[in-house]
């Protein structure tokens, strides 16, 4: 009876210190995982790009509706709810969740009417974000701010297809964030890429904050030919600029990443990206001024990585030591592989042998003779022909058209063939383009 009343006696002061403060804790463990939001946008634009005050234009609501869009983590923690206030904290509402934590919520605003917006999320612990940084203070305008930007794009446009840079320059305000000497290099350099360049373009939404910037979305979609490859290039994608109203009307302040104008410096001009879906292509300019349309999101590593397509060249020595050992080249990762030399290949794409490389299933070659791999821009076309046995000779370089429609080039640099064994070793330097094209 005694050790009962022990055990009783302990319960119940688990259970006093359970409800103070930390309740069930005993349960389910503390976890230190905070409530992020990943992102938020009011009407399609970013919460973090505007001031605490903003004005939206009655015209460019879409349905007539203010949007609030978002998306929330918490760690290992699942988001419980989304609650938003339009009135200041007074009264909440529940918003649209996801199981991801993505959340949405619209309403219809009064004209002229102010509105104080937060956001607050709670994970299933009950653990909130930090609600007070969500404010922003909302009013809907009737002024035809809309027929400002479009002016001032129309501008801006015009001047770009006609290939008129100081005409362009002077829509650009002094202050341009991704630096005005830059934007107007880079202009210049686009109209040495294109030739017969078409834009046209849809206003999707357009804010204002009290610093006087108009932040602007729209669809565009464009043509042009490119002056090396004489080839038409074609895309449609969505992005955002910024404009800054003055005295003198407004000018652009900054522009993201899809760039409609200064393409062939984009990682200097572009400030941010845009979201688009994965089936998004884009045009790009190199550092050569080679012009090419890619998958958005290649797009992106593109100008993060300084705006380059060539693919540099790397080394590996292959080498087979016996008849139960041999190795192999994965290009997807550049690892070297260990094969057997008379089984189908385990990992590698090619693995080499006394009679040269054998090819996996699905990729085939075609010789390009005596040639550097440095001097090789792209890969053909058409004229692969040679499949599971590839004959190599020393100085020749080979282009390979892999299982899954990518491309690579090799050139045997060194080479010690079989001669008593099976024993060779050989020296490669090889190219791989990940993103699908023929470029390097």
């Amino acid at each position: 009876m005694k050790l009962c009343g022990r055990l009783l006696l302990l319960v119940f002061l688990l259970f006093s210190f359970a409800s103070e403060g930390h309740a069930k804790w005993w349960i389910f463990g503390t976890s230190e995982d905070n409530v992020e939001l990943q992102y938020i946008y009011l009407n399609k634009v970013g919460f973090s790009e505007t001031g605490t005050k903003v004005t939206l234009f009655r015209e460019m609501l879409p349905n007539g509706m203010v949007m609030i869009q978002g998306k929330a983590t918490a760690g290992m923690n699942k988001i419980g709810s989304a609650r938003v206030s339009t009135d200041g904290k007074q009264t909440w509402l529940d918003m649209k969740l996801s199981e991801n934590g993505a959340f949405e919520y619209g309403f219809k605003p009064e004209i002229n009417k102010p509105y104080k917006i937060y956001v607050e999320i709670t994970d299933t612990r009950g653990k909130t974000n930090n609600v007070d940084s969500t404010l922003k203070e909302v009013v809907v305008s009737t002024q035809n701010i809309y027929a400002i930007v479009k002016s001032i794009l129309d501008s801006l446009i015009d001047a770009y297809q006609r290939e008129k840079p100081q005409e362009f320059m002077a829509f650009v305000s002094d202050d341009f964030t991704g630096d005005k000497t830059l934007l107007d290099r880079a202009v210049r350099k686009d109209f040495s890429a294109f030739d017969n360049i078409m834009l046209r373009y849809v206003l999707t939404n357009v804010s204002v904050d009290t610093t006087g910037k108009i932040f602007v979305t729209f669809n565009f979609n464009r043509q042009v030919t490119s002056v090396r490859s004489g080839k038409t290039l074609q895309d449609n994608a969505t992005t955002q600029m910024t404009f800054k109203l003055g005295d003198r009307g407004g000018k652009i302040y900054s522009m993201k990443w899809p760039l409609i104008f200064g393409l062939s410096d984009a990682t200097n001009v572009a400030q941010g990206t845009v979201a688009e879906t994965p089936a998004t292509n884009v045009i790009v300019v190199d550092t050569r001024g080679e012009t090419k349309t890619v998958p958005y999101q290649e797009s992106v590593t593109f100008v993060e990585q300084g705006g380059t397509i060539t693919v540099q060249a790397k080394s590996i020595t292959l080498r087979l030591t016996s008849q139960f050992n041999t190795e192999g080249l994965k290009f997807s990762t550049g690892e070297k592989t260990a094969e057997v030399p008379f089984q189908p290949a385990q990992t590698g794409d090619i693995k080499l042998l006394c009679e040269g490389f054998h090819l996996n299933v699905g990729i085939f070659a075609q010789d390009l003779g005596v040639k550097s791999i440095d001097s090789i821009t792209e890969a053909p076309s058409s004229g692969y022909t040679i499949g599971g046995m590839l004959a190599i000779q020393l100085g020749h370089s080979y282009a390979l058209k892999l299982a899954d429609g990518k491309y690579a080039v090799i050139e045997v640099i060194n080479d010690s063939p079989c001669q008593a064994g099976p024993q060779r070793t050989t020296m490669l330097r090889y190219k791989y383009q990940p993103n699908g094209s023929r470029t390097f």
